[in-house]
């Protein structure tokens, strides 16, 4: 589903919800003699009101809270937006809304790369003598998944040798923020690179359906970076546009790796080091335990 295709969908769900809510009123009138009684009332009052007529505010108001009374009894509520921002048109301030993205997100849920994990389902027992440390980390991403967007760290970078539970804790804040009705994209790092291949690589109209995925979503997670093959003119050069674009707009990235700052350095330059390791931004950790899948 592309982002056109769930505002769309948003916006049509919204409609048929009127529609039901508007017939419903129409039966009612129809068959309900109180209800029918007090909505005449209503609209004469309102309509005399329209005209320039003078009505007392305080027959008015006990006429329309006799009303709302019945409406209440009769569960006849008007269908509220489902999403506060853009008001079920899936567009706000010009750009695609945030429901409109998450929509399209979850519909392609086969693309989220990571295995899903709950914070509250964590085994901190696993990790032996580094528990502290881990609950501590846990915790922390915790609190930025759940107060996302009000936080001001944008860039997570989780570091570690092989089975240190870095994609785990990725998996652990995906499924946070998909709790919370956000949109997310996770893959690996090779998933990436491809993607980035085929949007500098086409030039039709789906070129920005390979990109837009990885800049809209409210958390973006790379897995393993530092693992894919590096692509002329191609991962570097998307990577840190995709990065930059993100800190810049505010999105949340999360980022594991079992590079070394100064490895990532090396392999990916200062300007990318720069963006990911940005003290106003980021948060970065280097995980030291042991393999915990030779613990199973």
């Amino acid at each position: 589903m592309t982002y056109a295709e769930a505002a769309r969908q948003i916006a049509n769900n919204y409609r048929q919800r009127v529609r039901n809510y508007e017939q419903a009123e129409l039966d009612l009138f129809a068959s309900c003699a109180e209800f029918a009684e007090s909505e005449r009332k209503k609209r004469d009052l309102l309509l005399k009101q329209a005209k320039g007529a003078k009505v007392a505010s305080n027959v008015l108001d006990e006429v329309l809270a006799q009303n709302e009374q019945i409406r209440q009894k009769l569960h006849l509520v008007a269908p509220a937006p489902h999403c506060k921002i853009c008001g079920d048109t899936g567009r706000a301030n010009g750009k695609y809304c945030e429901c409109a993205v998450a929509l399209a997100l979850r519909s392609q849920a086969g693309e989220i790369g990571i295995p899903l994990h709950t914070f509250e389902d964590t085994d901190f027992s696993v990790y032996g003598n580094q528990t502290d440390t881990y609950k501590k980390l846990f915790s922390y991403v915790q609190t930025i998944c759940t107060k996302y967007p009000a936080n001001k760290k944008r860039c997570l970078v989780i570091g570690g040798t092989t089975g240190t539970g870095k994609t785990y804790l990725a998996g652990c804040a995906a499924q946070k923020i998909l709790e919370r009705g956000m949109s997310v994209t996770a893959l690996t790092a090779f998933a990436a690179n491809r993607c980035f291949l085929k949007y500098h690589t086409t030039f039709d109209e789906k070129k920005t359906s390979y990109l837009d995925p990885l800049l809209d979503c409210s958390l973006l997670v790379i897995d393993d970076l530092g693992t894919e093959s590096l692509l002329k003119n191609v991962s570097i050069e998307y990577l840190y546009q995709v990065i930059n674009e993100r800190n810049t707009t505010g999105k949340l990235t999360l980022i594991t790796t079992n590079l070394t700052p100064d490895k990532l350095l090396s392999r990916y330059g200062e300007r990318i080091y720069s963006r990911i390791f940005d003290k106003s931004l980021s948060y970065a950790i280097f995980l030291k335990a042991d393999d915990l899948r030779k613990s199973f």
